[in-house]
């Protein structure tokens, strides 16, 4: 350990002490707030000081001034406080909350999540959905949990795989005769443009490979910033979109789509993914419990829908 990196420690430690001096203004009032001495109250901020090489204080007979240097180590002292009350809070929420914080693609929440909050309530889950097709800070507590469609494992998480995911062609009802053809037809492809190049393989040549078709259709590709926008492409005509288990579920089973394509199976999977520290609670156990469920519905939902309509 460096000098610099001891007296970053010393500060640490004294952190408690040189906000209440800052608070009260008095050794004395200061040593009652943190139960200490006022002669140990003293000694430290001497040894401080030295240690330091500058005057924190200015002493008079009434009261405790800070010097320009006293001032920036208490005012970074009250910070750090604020820090830790405000991870003390947090901690207190994890222990006895039952709300839950997950953040989820945007696609994810439309196609699949939100239809399925009532249920979320019925098992007693008070499930706050964030939006946010960027990684959060789960760390930080950005969020407790995330579900997030990738190839995994997420390093430094406790990341759990729901389900590997289908890639599948969907368009609305009687746009195509029957399935698609490589080579044939002249229907838009639509798609979320990000998925060729996020690693996920979520894209037409994907799954052009996945079906041994040697070259892909000769058809336009219609390109959008997400999934369920390329889904809602299709529901209104624009051409055959490529969907993926999860995101077309419930717009078959309304019939506002209908499957145009064999599934095939994705590289990438659904994970839940948190922390270490809060995988070990209730409310993780609640929501990895319910979330179970909804992929069971899920997978039941799979067997009848997505069979190709000859």
């Amino acid at each position: 350990m460096n000098e610099r990196d001891e007296l970053q420690n010393r500060l640490l430690l004294n952190a408690q002490l040189l906000h209440a001096i800052a608070e009260e203004g008095n050794f004395s009032r200061a040593a009652v707030a943190v139960g200490l001495e006022q002669s140990a109250v003293s000694h430290r901020i001497k040894s401080l000081e030295a240690a330091l090489g500058i005057r924190l204080f200015e002493r008079t007979t009434r009261r405790i001034v800070p010097t320009e240097a006293g001032r920036i180590v208490c005012d970074a002292a009250q910070r750090c406080q604020e820090i830790w009350g405000s991870a003390l809070s947090r901690i207190a929420d994890v222990k006895t909350s039952r709300t839950i914080r997950l953040s989820v693609s945007s696609s994810v929440a439309m196609k699949w999540i939100v239809p399925a909050l009532q249920r979320a309530q019925e098992a007693g889950l008070d499930l706050v959905v964030d939006v946010e097709d960027r990684l959060v800070d789960l760390h930080a507590g950005e969020a407790q949990a995330a579900i997030r469609y990738g190839t995994g494992p997420y390093p430094g998480f406790h990341a759990e795989a729901l389900m590997t995911a289908q890639l599948v062609p969907v368009a609305r009802p009687g746009l195509l005769k029957g399935q698609m053809v490589p080579g044939k037809g002249t229907s838009a492809l639509l798609a979320d443009r990000s998925g060729g190049t996020d690693g996920t393989g979520f894209s037409w040549t994907d799954y052009f490979t996945g079906c041994n078709w040697p070259e892909p259709p000769s058809r336009p590709v219609a390109s959008f910033a997400r999934a369920d926008l390329a889904i809602q492409a299709a529901i209104s005509g624009m051409g055959v979109a490529l969907g993926r288990t999860l995101l077309i579920e419930n717009d078959i089973e309304a019939g506002f789509l209908e499957v145009v394509g064999k599934p095939v199976a994705s590289k990438a999977k659904y994970w839940l993914v948190t922390t270490a520290a809060y995988a070990d609670t209730e409310g993780y156990r609640d929501l990895r419990a319910w979330i179970g469920s909804e992929i069971e519905i899920a997978r039941d939902q799979n067997r009848g829908l997505l069979a190709v309509q000859p």
